[in-house]
C-alpha cells in the first residue's frame, strides 16, 4: 500500500471513461494496477507539492526552485497511487503458504515480505500499545523495577534458577545477549548492595569469560553450536577476576550458614546456600580446566573428578527446592518476574539476527547441568589412555554418547591436548605418536634394547617420518575431528581421508628402507643386526588401520545423518562388506601375528642366553606363557568387526533381494543417474592408493553377479549372514549396550528374511520400513 490516496475524481476503474473488469488471476490484477498507474500519470503529469505530502519546508523550497527536478536521488516528483483494493484482490486467490512470483518479485523479496510484521523477525512487532520501551539497568533502578538490597530468599532463589536457565540456553547455541544479558543484574554487578546476589552475578560474569576461553582454545565449535561473540562492551564494563570468585562465594556461604543458626526456619536460606555452593564447585571445575591449558598435571584432574562428585550430589536437593523461588509469570518471556528484561537488546541486534528465543525451563536446565557434570566425569577418564589407539577409541565413543554439548566436547579436548603439539599437556605429540606405534605393533626399531636403537641412520629415518606425521597434522586432526558435532565430522573426515595417502606412501617407504637395511646387514654377516631390523610393514599397517577407521566412520555416518536414499543402501553396505571391514580385520590380525612372532623370538633368544640348567629353563619358559595371553589385545575388536561384516553382508544381500523383488522404489531414470550418485558417495576414497578405488563399472559387474540367483535364494543368503552375526554377537562375553542392540537387529532381520524367502506377501510389493531407532548404522527391516 502506498501512503498517499488518489483524489476522488481519479478512480482507476473509471479512468478515461473505460471500466476495468475484475481480473481472473494474480498476474492480470497486477497488470491492471500497473496500467491504471500509467494512465493516471499520463492524465496528470505533475502533482502539487501539497498533494505530494512533503512537510519539510526545506524540501518544498528545493522542489519549487526546480533544482531537484533532474536529481533522481531526491524525493519523487510524482504522487503515489493507492493500490490497496487491487492488492487485496490479488492476495485473495493465494492459499496460505503460497507466494507470487514476478519479474520484480523474486525469492529475496518474498523472504522480506514474510519477515515484515512477523513478531519473530520484526523487532517492532513485539510490543503492543501498552508496552513500555525496554529499560536499562539505571532506568530499572529509577522506576523501582528491581531491588538492589534486602532480597528475600525466595527472590534470590528465583534469580539464581533463572540465571542457570539462561546459562544452559547460552550453551545450547543461543546468543549471550538474548539470554544471559537479559538479566539486568549482570550489567553492573558492582552496584548491587545485596552481597549474596552481587557475588553470584560476579561469578556468572566470570564464568562466561572462562567458558568462552575454553571453547575458543579447543576450537571444535561451529556456528550452529555456540555463539562465541556477544556484547563484549558489557563484559568489559567490569574487569574479570576469576581467581577471586571461589573465595568470594565461600565467604557468602559461611555468612549465610551463620545466619541460619540464628533462625528457626532455615529451609529457604539453606536452598540459597546450596545454589551458591553448586556455583562454587561448577566454577572451580571449569576454571581448573582453563588453567590446565598452560599447566597440566594428573593431580589437577584427580581434584576435578572429586569436585564433580560433590557437585553432582548437590543437584537432587536443589531440584527439590525449585518451588521455593519466585516463578516466571504465565505468558511472559522473562525467566523471572524481577531482574530480567527479555527485549532489552532487541534494537541493538543485527537485522538478520534470530529474534525469537525460548529460554529453557528450570527443571530441564538442572537436568542439563546434571548430565553435563556426568559428561565431565566421563571426560576425565581420557587421562588413562596413553597411546593413540586407545585415545582415539575413547574420543569416538565419547562423540557417540556425549557429542551434543559443546562445552563437554571442549573440556575433553582441553583435558587431552590444549594445543596440537602436546598430548596430556606435557608430552610432545611426536613422542606420543612414537610411543603409540610401539604399543600398537611394537616395531623392532623402536625398542631401546635392540642393537639398532643407537644407529644414527635408522633414527634419522624414524625422526623424519614422525616429523612428517606431525607436519601433515593428520593423526592429531583425527582426534580433534571427533570433538566436532556429528554432522560436521563427516565433512571434515572427507578432507582428512585424502591426507592419509601421502602418509601411506611415506610409511611404505620407511618399511622398505628398514627391510633394505636388514638385507644389507645380513649380507655383511651381521645376523643379530639383520634380525633386529627385520619386520613386516609395521608403520604401513598402523597408518592403514587409522585410514580404514576414518573411511568406515565417514561412510556409516551417512545413515546417522539420513543422507542416503533407500535405493542407495545396496552399494553403501556393499563397500564395507566387500572391502573395508575385511581390510580392518586383516590389519588387526596382521598386528597380532607380528606381536606373537616377536614374543616367540624373544622366548627363543632368552632360551639361548640362559644356556643349561633345568630350573632356569623352566623360569624362562613360564614367563612367555603368561605374556602370550596378553599379546592378543585386539581380539575383542576383531570379533566385533566380524559381526559388523556379517551385518553389512546381510543388509547388502537383503537390499539386492528387495530390489530384485520389486519392493524398493527406484527413481525414474530421467531424473536420476546412479553412476553420479555412486561417484559422489565414494569421492573421498578416489585419491587413495590403498585401498584402491573401486569404479562404478566394477561395482555393476559385482552387483550383476550377486543378483543372478533367484529372489528366494537371495533372501536365504541374507538370512545366513544375519544368523552369522547373531552367533558372533552371542559369543561375546560381557557385551555392552551397542552389542545387545545389534544382536536384536540380527535376530529380527534373520526372521524377516526367512519369512520373505518362504514367499510371504509375494503378491504385495510394498517397500518395507527401515527402522534405525535401535542403531544408527543398521536398521530393523519391518514389513508393512
Amino acid at each position: 500500500m502506498y501512503p498517499s490516496t488518489l483524489p476522488a475524481e481519479a478512480d482507476p476503474s473509471t479512468m478515461n471513461g473505460s471500466s476495468v473488469a475484475e481480473p481472473p488471476d494474480f498476474q492480470a490484477v497486477t497488470a491492471a494496477a500497473a496500467a491504471a498507474a500509467r494512465a493516471l500519470s499520463l492524465e496528470q503529469d505533475e502533482w502539487s507539492v501539497s498533494e505530494c505530502g512533503f512537510l519539510d519546508p526545506e524540501v518544498q523550497r528545493t522542489m519549487r526552485s526546480g533544482s531537484a527536478a533532474e536529481d533522481i536521488t531526491q524525493y519523487p516528483i510524482h504522487g503515489w497511487v493507492d493500490v490497496t483494493k487491487e492488492f487485496h484482490d490479488a492476495c485473495a486467490e493465494l492459499q496460505p503458504g503460497e507466494l507470487a512470483q514476478d519479474m520484480l518479485f523474486g525469492l529475496f523479496e518474498a523472504m522480506s515480505a514474510i519477515e515484515i510484521m512477523d513478531p519473530k523477525m520484526d523487532v517492532g512487532m513485539g510490543f503492543d500499545k501498552q508496552d513500555l520501551p525496554p529499560p536499562s539497568f539505571e532506568a530499572a533502578i529509577a522506576t523501582g523495577a528491581i531491588k538492589l538490597d534486602d532480597l528475600t530468599p525466595s527472590e534470590l532463589i528465583g534469580i539464581y534458577d533463572a540465571l542457570f536457565s539462561c546459562l544452559v540456553s547460552w550453551l545450547e547455541g543461543n546468543s549471550m545477549d538474548q539470554v544471559l544479558f537479559t538479566c539486568l543484574y549482570l550489567h553492573a554487578p558492582a552496584q548491587i548492595k545485596d552481597k549474596a546476589l552481587r557475588v553470584f552475578c560476579t561469578a556468572v560474569r566470570n564464568l562466561i569469560v572462562v567458558i568462552k576461553n575454553i571453547i575458543a582454545v579447543a576450537a571444535v565449535n561451529e556456528e550452529e553450536d555456540f555463539q562465541l561473540y556477544g556484547n563484549s562492551a558489557l563484559l568489559a564494563a567490569e574487569k574479570a577476576q576469576p581467581a577471586s570468585v571461589y573465595s568470594s562465594l565461600k565467604d557468602v556461604e559461611d555468612e549465610l550458614i551463620r545466619k541460619c543458626k540464628k533462625l528457626t526456619s532455615t529451609e529457604d536460606w539453606m536452598a540459597v546456600v546450596h545454589r551458591l555452593r553448586f556455583m562454587r564447585h561448577l566454577f572451580q571445575v571449569i576454571y581448573h580446566v582453563e588453567q590446565m591449558a598452560s599447566n597440566d598435571t594428573v593431580d589437577d584432574k584427580v581434584d576435578i573428578y572429586k569436585i564433580l562428585l560433590v557437585a553432582s550430589e548437590m543437584l537432587p536437593g536443589i531440584r527439590n527446592t525449585l518451588d521455593r523461588g519466585t516463578q516466571p509469570e504465565k505468558g511472559s518471556d522473562a525467566p523471572n518476574p524481577m531482574g530480567f528484561s527479555p527485549r532489552i537488546h532487541d534494537r541493538s541486534q543485527p537485522p538478520a539476527f534470530p529474534r525469537s528465543i525460548k529460554i529453557r525451563d528450570r527443571p530441564a536446565s538442572y537436568q542439563f547441568l546434571e548430565e553435563m557434570i556426568s559428561r565431565f566425569k566421563y571426560a576425565c577418564k581420557v587421562t588413562k589412555y596413553k597411546d593413540y589407539y586407545s585415545a582415539l577409541n575413547f574420543f569416538i565413543e565419547y562423540s557417540k554418547k556425549s557429542g551434543q554439548c559443546i562445552l563437554s566436547r571442549s573440556v575433553l579436548q582441553s583435558l587431552f591436548s590444549a594445543n596440537m603439539r602436546m598430548a596430556h599437556g606435557k608430552l610432545p605429540m611426536k613422542q606420543f605418536l612414537r610411543h603409540s606405534v610401539q604399543i600398537f605393533n611394537s616395531p623392532p626399531v623402536l625398542n631401546a634394547k635392540h642393537p639398532v636403537a643407537a644407529d644414527p641412520k635408522v633414527q634419522q629415518h624414524l625422526e623424519n617420518f614422525f616429523r612428517y606425521c606431525i607436519n601433515m597434522n593428520t593423526f592429531t586432526q583425527f582426534i580433534r575431528i571427533c570433538g566436532f558435532n556429528r554432522a560436521r565430522q563427516r565433512d571434515k573426515l572427507a578432507r582428512l581421508i585424502e591426507n592419509f595417502d601421502t602418509i601411506q606412501v611415506d610409511a611404505a617407504r620407511l618399511d622398505s628402507m628398514m627391510n633394505q637395511l636388514a638385507n644389507e646387514r645380513a649380507m655383511e654377516g651381521n645376523e643379530p643386526m639383520a634380525t633386529a631390523l627385520k619386520h613386516s610393514t609395521h608403520f604401513s599397517t598402523w597408518v592403514l588401520y587409522n585410514c580404514f577407521r576414518a573411511m568406515l566412520i565417514f561412510l556409516m555416518s551417512g545413515f546417522e545423518l539420513e543422507l542416503y536414499a533407500v535405493h542407495e543402501f545396496l552399494y553403501i553396505y556393499w563397500y564395507p562388506y566387500e572391502f573395508l571391514i575385511g581390510f580392518l580385520v586383516s590389519a588387526l590380525t596382521r598386528t597380532e601375528n607380528i606381536l606373537l612372532a616377536q614374543e616367540e623370538y624373544a622366548e627363543h633368544q632368552s632360551k639361548i642366553q640362559s644356556g643349561g640348567g633345568g630350573a632356569a629353563k623352566n623360569r624362562k619358559a613360564a614367563k612367555p606363557k603368561k605374556n602370550k595371553k596378553t599379546q592378543r589385545p585386539y581380539r575383542a575388536e576383531i570379533v566385533f568387526y566380524h559381526a559388523l561384516l556379517s551385518l553389512c553382508g546381510g543388509m547388502y544381500k537383503a537390499m539386492g533381494a528387495l530390489t530384485k523383488d520389486g519392493r524398493v522404489r527406484l527413481p525414474l531414470s530421467k531424473f536420476d543417474n546412479e553412476e553420479i550418485r555412486y561417484n559422489r558417495r565414494f569421492l573421498p576414497f578416489a585419491t587413495l592408493t590403498s585401498p584402491p578405488p573401486v569404479s562404478y563399472a566394477e561395482f555393476k559387474n559385482i552387483r550383476e553377479h550377486m543378483m543372478r540367483p533367484s529372489v528366494e535364494d537371495l533372501y536365504t543368503y541374507a538370512a545366513k549372514h544375519f544368523d552369522q552375526a547373531r552367533n558372533v554377537l552371542e559369543s561375546i562375553q560381557n557385551p555392552d549396550q551397542e552389542m545387545l542392540d545389534l544382536l536384536q537387529i540380527a535376530r529380527t532381520n534373520f526372521v524377516v528374511m526367512n519369512v520373505l524367502a518362504r514367499g510371504h506377501q509375494k503378491e504385495v510389493k510394498r517397500q518395507p520400513e527401515f527402522d534405525f531407532s535401535k542403531h544408527s548404522y543398521f536398521p530393523i527391516i519391518k514389513l508393512k
